[in-house]
């Protein structure tokens, strides 16, 4: 894994663990007031219910663009290896 790779790598589980911590959730209003609310807030400080099919979308999303930023970031030099040769005894 070249350098370029290791940043990407590095800041899609600093997004991933980042959107962790500040969650969407969801807050029920009081009647008369139109429904729910959504919101990101800090994990130890939420008052309604985590929105977890949302927060498992964004981390699946996070996690195709960093693969595939990291595909995308290989090293050219890395496809033109010759196969290894094995030894005949």
């Amino acid at each position: 894994m070249n350098r370029k790779q290791m940043i990407v790598l590095w800041i899609g589980i600093t997004v991933f663990v980042l959107m962790g911590l500040f969650p969407p959730f969801i807050a029920s209003l009081p009647s008369g007031y139109g429904g729910r609310q959504r919101y990101y807030q800090f994990i130890l400080s939420i008052y309604g219910n985590i929105d977890i099919i949302r927060l498992c979308v964004q981390w699946a999303m996070v996690a195709v663009i960093t693969g595939g930023l990291i595909y995308t970031l290989k090293d050219k030099k890395d496809d033109k290896k010759p196969p290894a040769e094995t030894e005949e005894t």
